[in-house]
């Protein structure tokens, strides 16, 4: 297992440049492994978006999980659709009539109304519930990739 993370980490070290950040949204890469008769780990290949396609019962087997799990460590949160609607309206509204759609407090009081009181986690914290996720970045064995791709590039 540790050899498998070892080529994840240094795959997505290695194209981390071509990766876009984005706070607010995350990606899910399948990856191809293959272990030799010696048991040593070899990329196939690492797909962005993978099929989350069910047509064999494999596929449910492994993919029904997955997408349980994801959902419970994105933990997005419950809303109230109508009271995003009616402040959306209003915002739009607003931003054509004035030049301005509210303030900062009033963006705070809609998104306490529009979310329920609860808040989204915060960009870094530990979700929750990991599942069967693991956390292998950043971490040591990330950073010591890290320190040799910046010696070689």
């Amino acid at each position: 297992w540790k050899r498998m993370v070892d080529v994840v980490l240094k795959s997505l070290c290695m194209a981390e440049d071509h990766i876009p950040h984005q706070v607010n949204s995350f990606e899910l890469f399948g990856y191809d492994l293959l272990l030799d008769s010696d048991l040593k780990v070899w990329l196939i290949e690492v797909n962005s978006s993978p099929s989350m396609g069910q047509e064999h019962l494999l596929d449910e087997q492994v993919k029904q999980p997955l997408i349980a799990e994801t959902i419970d460590l994105v933990d997005p949160l419950e809303f109230d659709r109508r009271r995003l609607a009616e402040v959306l309206h209003r915002r739009v509204e607003k931003k054509a009539g004035a030049g301005a759609a509210g303030g900062r407090q009033q963006l705070d009081i809609d998104c306490h109304a529009v979310l329920k009181g609860r808040e989204p986690r915060k960009y870094g914290e530990m979700p929750m519930r990991l599942g069967n996720y693991e956390r292998i970045a950043p971490g040591e064995v990330c950073e010591s990739i890290m320190r040799v791709k910046s010696q070689m590039f």
